[in-house]
């Protein structure tokens, strides 16, 4: 998908973005970091940095401080207005969680629909419980990777760890064992 929106798109007129959230990051996680890799990406694929950036830049520069989050909203509105179309690829939106462990999507989502007009939103997630709000309307595919696909890649995970391969070489049956609990654990994920 990444590489698609990266050579397939125009490379002017069309802004799209990547948002990877991890529950292991969820300290640094907030609307503001979200919203702020966004607006960072959508100016990088720009060939010239628009004014209201710059000024962003110097208001903040030397001071130690960030853009507030209305600030970043201001001009991912800006930003926006001057594309045809803007994707945003959010990965692993049910990790989209902050230091308390509190669900950040359903507002990162909110607020992205209340500034960007033409967004065209992919995500991909675990199956979350109250997925109303913004997700309601969505359109959901559901992909499981097959036995035999999870098989492969925890063969292939085996074969490539010299200290994992030292120990299935010493226990033929470790690697087997290795496969079926791990293929079993992971329930098409």
């Amino acid at each position: 998908m990444i590489e698609f929106l990266e050579n397939d798109l125009p490379p002017q007129g069309v802004g799209f973005s990547f948002v990877y959230c991890n529950h292991k990051e969820s300290s640094a996680q907030s609307i503001e970091y979200f919203i702020s890799a966004i607006v960072r990406q959508l100016v990088e694929r720009r060939q010239t940095i628009p004014q209201e950036v710059r000024t962003l830049y110097e208001k903040h520069q030397g001071k130690e401080t960030s853009p507030t989050l209305g600030e970043c909203l201001t001009v991912i509105q800006s930003l926006s207005k001057d594309c045809s179309e803007v994707y945003i690829v959010i990965d692993a939106l049910d990790e989209c969680i902050d230091k308390n462990g509190q669900m950040l999507w359903n507002e990162l989502l909110d607020k992205l629909e209340d500034s960007v007009h033409n967004i065209r939103l992919l995500y991909t997630s675990r199956h979350m419980e109250n997925a109303e709000g913004v997700l309601k309307n969505s359109t959901q595919i559901d992909i499981r990777a097959s036995e035999a696909d999870m098989k492969a890649y925890v063969q292939m995970q085996l074969k490539s760890n010299y200290r994992l391969l030292g120990f299935c070489k010493k226990d033929p049956k470790l690697e087997e064992a290795i496969l079926e609990v791990v293929v079993s654990k992971a329930d098409g994920m």
